[in-house]
């Protein structure tokens, strides 16, 4: 969804501001959920394709699956959505939504992929280091690769630490190449 961040950005900060404001966080997070369930739902995506249907109608065929979940402002949403032709967007939307929030609240998810499993050790001192390293809270989800020889890369937010053996290699070979 790289090709909606832009689009996406006015929505999600304008949603998350509105439900910052209400104290309707929860609930804004709930219908961005659905709304975005439904936008990538197989059937859907054929009527969002369909070039017989005009951009409102295709939010309103959309409404009429969720409206009763929504409410006025979540509606009003898609169908400012639908008329700007940015349907397609809500995951997106959603994810920023979530990123917003995240910040707020002092959060942060990182991804930690590993030449090899990690310890319970390991991912707490991991988890220490960024924590002091980004001021937030952190919740870290691992992964393996193999091709990384060994170390780690660490992926937060916009932040990315490559410890791994697989980058000090071809740094190392550019060096010596020149």
């Amino acid at each position: 969804m790289a090709e909606y961040t832009t689009s996406a950005r006015p929505y999600a900060r304008a949603v998350f501001d509105l439900a910052t404001q209400s104290a309707t966080v929860d609930s804004w997070s709930d219908a961005l959920a659905l709304m975005t369930a439904v936008a990538t739902d197989a059937g859907m995506q054929d009527v969002l394709d369909d070039p017989q249907l005009g951009k409102t109608q295709k939010g309103e065929l959309m409404l009429k699956v969720i409206a009763d979940k929504l409410d006025q402002k979540q509606q009003n949403l898609l169908r400012l959505m639908a008329e700007n032709g940015r349907l397609r967007a809500l995951p997106e939307v959603l994810n920023q939504f979530e990123t917003f929030r995240a910040e707020a609240e002092g959060k942060i998810e990182a991804e930690v992929i590993s030449a090899f499993d990690l310890s319970s050790e390991q991912e707490q001192a991991i988890n220490e280091m960024l924590k002091s390293k980004l001021g937030r809270d952190v919740s870290i989800t691992t992964s393996t690769d193999e091709s990384l020889i060994g170390g780690v890369v660490i992926k937060a937010g916009d932040t990315i630490i490559d410890g791994s053996m697989k980058s000090q290699l071809e740094s190392l070979a550019l060096t010596l190449g020149r």
